[in-house]
Protein backbone atom coordinates (compact mmCIF):
# COMPACT_ATOMS: atom_id res chain seq x y z
CA UNK A 1 0.00 0.00 0.00
CA UNK A 2 1.62 3.63 -1.24
CA UNK A 3 2.51 5.59 1.78
CA UNK A 4 0.54 9.23 1.06
CA UNK A 5 3.02 11.90 1.11
CA UNK A 6 2.34 15.64 3.05
CA UNK A 7 3.85 18.90 1.79
CA UNK A 8 6.71 18.35 3.84
CA UNK A 9 7.53 14.93 3.75
CA UNK A 10 7.59 15.88 -0.01
CA UNK A 11 10.50 18.40 0.92
CA UNK A 12 12.60 15.31 2.16
CA UNK A 13 11.79 13.33 -0.95
CA UNK A 14 12.73 16.04 -3.25
CA UNK A 15 16.02 16.46 -1.26
CA UNK A 16 16.93 12.95 -0.92
CA UNK A 17 16.52 12.67 -4.94
CA UNK A 18 18.41 15.38 -5.63
CA UNK A 19 21.04 14.03 -3.46
CA UNK A 20 21.57 10.84 -5.00
CA UNK A 21 21.16 12.93 -8.30
CA UNK A 22 23.71 15.99 -7.43
CA UNK A 23 26.31 13.57 -6.08
CA UNK A 24 26.08 10.76 -8.48
CA UNK A 25 25.53 8.06 -6.01
CA UNK A 26 25.11 4.68 -6.97
CA UNK A 27 23.44 1.52 -5.60
CA UNK A 28 24.77 0.46 -2.04
CA UNK A 29 26.09 3.92 -1.75
CA UNK A 30 25.54 5.85 1.94
CA UNK A 31 22.87 8.62 2.32
CA UNK A 32 23.27 11.04 5.83
CA UNK A 33 21.30 9.58 8.58
CA UNK A 34 17.51 10.86 9.16
CA UNK A 35 18.90 12.85 11.57
CA UNK A 36 21.33 14.60 9.94
CA UNK A 37 18.72 15.20 6.95
CA UNK A 38 16.30 16.58 9.52
CA UNK A 39 18.80 19.04 10.71
CA UNK A 40 19.85 19.97 7.34
CA UNK A 41 16.28 20.88 5.91
CA UNK A 42 15.26 22.25 9.35
CA UNK A 43 12.23 19.68 9.54
CA UNK A 44 11.00 16.74 12.35
CA UNK A 45 12.82 13.46 12.35
CA UNK A 46 9.55 11.83 12.57
CA UNK A 47 8.62 13.68 9.37
CA UNK A 48 12.26 12.25 7.77
CA UNK A 49 10.86 8.95 8.38
CA UNK A 50 7.98 8.74 7.21
CA UNK A 51 9.47 10.33 3.94
CA UNK A 52 11.97 7.42 3.81
CA UNK A 53 9.36 4.97 4.19
CA UNK A 54 8.12 6.35 1.09
CA UNK A 55 11.23 5.85 -1.04
CA UNK A 56 12.26 2.53 0.21
CA UNK A 57 8.33 1.46 -0.60
CA UNK A 58 9.34 2.63 -4.34
CA UNK A 59 12.78 1.18 -4.50
CA UNK A 60 15.15 4.07 -4.35
CA UNK A 61 16.66 3.93 -1.25
CA UNK A 62 16.75 1.02 1.84
CA UNK A 63 17.18 1.11 5.03
CA UNK A 64 20.49 -0.81 6.81
CA UNK A 65 19.72 -2.11 11.01
CA UNK A 66 21.72 0.06 13.04
CA UNK A 67 23.98 1.53 9.88
CA UNK A 68 21.85 3.68 8.28
CA UNK A 69 19.96 4.39 4.59
CA UNK A 70 21.73 3.29 1.47
CA UNK A 71 20.89 4.31 -2.01
CA UNK A 72 19.08 1.46 -4.15
CA UNK A 73 16.77 -1.10 -3.00
CA UNK A 74 18.30 -3.47 -1.38
CA UNK A 75 16.85 -6.46 -3.66
CA UNK A 76 18.16 -9.26 -4.98
CA UNK A 77 20.33 -8.89 -7.99
CA UNK A 78 19.91 -10.95 -10.73
CA UNK A 79 22.90 -11.57 -13.55
CA UNK A 80 24.18 -13.98 -15.78
CA UNK A 81 27.43 -14.28 -14.66
CA UNK A 82 27.94 -14.86 -11.21
CA UNK A 83 31.83 -13.60 -11.37
CA UNK A 84 30.62 -10.25 -12.68
CA UNK A 85 28.47 -9.38 -9.40
CA UNK A 86 31.45 -8.64 -7.17
CA UNK A 87 30.59 -5.61 -5.39
CA UNK A 88 33.88 -4.93 -4.34
CA UNK A 89 35.48 -4.94 -7.65
CA UNK A 90 32.65 -2.63 -9.23
CA UNK A 91 33.10 0.28 -6.20
CA UNK A 92 36.98 -0.31 -6.89
CA UNK A 93 36.31 0.98 -10.47
CA UNK A 94 33.93 3.29 -9.10
CA UNK A 95 36.35 4.94 -6.88
CA UNK A 96 39.59 4.53 -9.95
CA UNK A 97 41.41 2.30 -8.07
CA UNK A 98 42.10 -1.31 -9.28
CA UNK A 99 40.84 -4.07 -6.34
CA UNK A 100 43.60 -5.48 -4.41
CA UNK A 101 43.33 -9.19 -2.88
CA UNK A 102 45.98 -10.15 -0.50
CA UNK A 103 46.58 -13.60 1.42
CA UNK A 104 47.82 -12.20 5.18
CA UNK A 105 47.81 -15.70 6.39
CA UNK A 106 46.43 -19.06 6.27
CA UNK A 107 46.11 -22.65 7.83
CA UNK A 108 43.66 -25.63 8.31
CA UNK A 109 41.99 -25.59 11.41
CA UNK A 110 39.19 -26.87 13.33
CA UNK A 111 36.11 -25.03 12.36
CA UNK A 112 36.03 -22.19 15.29
CA UNK A 113 32.54 -21.92 16.17
CA UNK A 114 29.09 -23.84 16.08
CA UNK A 115 27.46 -21.29 14.12
CA UNK A 116 29.87 -21.54 11.48
CA UNK A 117 29.42 -25.66 11.11
CA UNK A 118 25.90 -25.24 11.29
CA UNK A 119 26.31 -23.13 8.29
CA UNK A 120 28.62 -25.03 6.67
CA UNK A 121 26.45 -28.28 7.51
CA UNK A 122 29.68 -30.04 9.06
CA UNK A 123 30.21 -30.98 12.75
CA UNK A 124 31.81 -28.91 15.27
CA UNK A 125 34.98 -31.20 14.96
CA UNK A 126 35.94 -31.01 11.39
CA UNK A 127 38.39 -29.18 9.71
CA UNK A 128 38.51 -26.18 7.43
CA UNK A 129 40.82 -23.98 5.23
CA UNK A 130 41.14 -20.89 7.09
CA UNK A 131 42.55 -18.01 5.08
CA UNK A 132 42.53 -14.40 6.38
CA UNK A 133 43.00 -11.56 3.36
CA UNK A 134 43.02 -7.91 2.89
CA UNK A 135 40.99 -6.26 0.59
CA UNK A 136 42.22 -2.85 -0.90
CA UNK A 137 41.68 -0.40 -3.25
CA UNK A 138 44.99 0.30 -4.73
CA UNK A 139 46.70 1.18 -1.58
CA UNK A 140 43.79 2.35 0.83
CA UNK A 141 42.71 -1.08 2.38
CA UNK A 142 39.10 -1.42 3.02
CA UNK A 143 38.14 -4.69 4.58
CA UNK A 144 39.75 -7.48 6.05
CA UNK A 145 38.22 -11.10 5.95
CA UNK A 146 38.31 -14.75 7.40
CA UNK A 147 37.03 -17.61 5.39
CA UNK A 148 36.01 -20.60 6.01
CA UNK A 149 35.98 -23.83 3.46
CA UNK A 150 35.46 -27.42 4.74
CA UNK A 151 38.22 -29.28 3.86
CA UNK A 152 35.88 -32.28 2.92
CA UNK A 153 34.64 -30.23 0.50
CA UNK A 154 37.62 -30.05 -1.66
CA UNK A 155 40.79 -31.82 -1.34
CA UNK A 156 44.45 -30.24 -3.03
CA UNK A 157 43.09 -26.98 -1.88
CA UNK A 158 45.68 -23.99 -2.69
CA UNK A 159 45.91 -21.41 -0.78
CA UNK A 160 48.19 -18.78 -2.97
CA UNK A 161 45.52 -19.43 -5.66
CA UNK A 162 42.69 -17.04 -4.24
CA UNK A 163 44.65 -13.93 -4.45
CA UNK A 164 41.73 -13.29 -7.18
CA UNK A 165 38.78 -15.13 -7.78
CA UNK A 166 37.63 -17.53 -4.99
CA UNK A 167 34.86 -18.80 -6.42
CA UNK A 168 36.36 -19.37 -10.42
CA UNK A 169 38.53 -20.98 -8.29
CA UNK A 170 36.11 -23.47 -6.65
CA UNK A 171 34.36 -23.85 -9.38
CA UNK A 172 37.86 -25.18 -11.30
CA UNK A 173 38.47 -27.41 -8.37
CA UNK A 174 35.59 -28.84 -7.63
CA UNK A 175 33.60 -29.00 -11.18
CA UNK A 176 30.41 -27.47 -9.45
CA UNK A 177 28.97 -24.09 -10.35
CA UNK A 178 28.20 -21.43 -7.80
CA UNK A 179 25.20 -20.10 -7.52
CA UNK A 180 24.30 -18.17 -4.65
CA UNK A 181 25.62 -15.68 -2.09
CA UNK A 182 23.84 -14.35 0.82
CA UNK A 183 25.03 -11.27 3.28
CA UNK A 184 23.89 -9.79 6.16
CA UNK A 185 25.62 -6.60 7.87
CA UNK A 186 25.52 -4.80 11.02
CA UNK A 187 27.33 -1.96 12.43
CA UNK A 188 29.51 -1.92 15.30
CA UNK A 189 33.13 0.20 16.76
CA UNK A 190 35.67 -1.15 15.95
CA UNK A 191 38.25 -1.88 19.32
CA UNK A 192 40.49 -4.23 18.03
CA UNK A 193 44.09 -2.02 17.98
CA UNK A 194 45.59 -4.30 15.12
CA UNK A 195 42.44 -4.30 12.73
CA UNK A 196 42.23 -1.07 13.41
CA UNK A 197 45.91 -0.41 12.85
CA UNK A 198 45.88 -2.56 9.53
CA UNK A 199 42.43 -0.80 7.94
CA UNK A 200 43.79 2.47 8.58
CA UNK A 201 41.50 3.34 10.76
CA UNK A 202 40.86 4.73 14.50
CA UNK A 203 39.77 2.56 17.06
CA UNK A 204 36.57 3.02 17.84
CA UNK A 205 35.07 3.78 14.17
CA UNK A 206 32.11 2.82 13.02
CA UNK A 207 32.23 -0.46 10.83
CA UNK A 208 30.48 -3.01 9.10
CA UNK A 209 30.58 -6.59 9.64
CA UNK A 210 29.40 -8.83 6.70
CA UNK A 211 29.08 -12.53 7.24
CA UNK A 212 28.25 -14.08 3.99
CA UNK A 213 27.48 -17.75 2.92
CA UNK A 214 28.14 -18.48 -0.60
CA UNK A 215 26.54 -21.84 -1.81
CA UNK A 216 26.91 -24.66 -5.27
CA UNK A 217 23.88 -25.06 -7.56
CA UNK A 218 23.26 -27.62 -5.85
CA UNK A 219 22.53 -26.17 -2.86
CA UNK A 220 25.85 -27.37 -0.96
CA UNK A 221 27.30 -24.22 1.51
CA UNK A 222 30.89 -24.69 0.65
CA UNK A 223 31.92 -21.13 1.90
CA UNK A 224 31.19 -18.92 5.37
CA UNK A 225 33.40 -15.38 5.12
CA UNK A 226 33.22 -12.58 7.78
CA UNK A 227 34.42 -9.55 6.89
CA UNK A 228 35.20 -6.25 8.70
CA UNK A 229 34.73 -3.07 6.53
CA UNK A 230 35.32 -0.06 6.65
CA UNK A 231 31.66 1.97 5.88
CA UNK A 232 32.81 4.95 4.75
CA UNK A 233 34.25 3.30 1.68
CA UNK A 234 32.64 0.18 0.90
CA UNK A 235 28.76 -0.87 1.58
CA UNK A 236 26.67 -3.74 0.33
CA UNK A 237 23.92 -6.07 1.33
CA UNK A 238 22.56 -8.56 -1.04
CA UNK A 239 21.39 -11.90 -1.85
CA UNK A 240 22.39 -12.79 -5.36
CA UNK A 241 21.72 -16.27 -7.57
CA UNK A 242 22.80 -16.69 -10.92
Amino acid sequence: MTIKVTGKQQEVIDFIEQKISSANLKSGDKLDTEAGIAKHIGITRSTVREATRYLVEQGVIYRVKGSGLYVGSGLPVQSGNFHELSPFDHQAQQAGQSAVRRVVSSAIIQVPTVQIAHALRIKPNEQVYYLERLMSFGNMPVSFEQTHIPVAICHGFEFNQIEHSKYGYMERLTGKKVQMREQDISAFNLHDTELAEMLGVDTGQAMIELRELVSFEDGTPFEYTVATINSDLFNIHQVTKR
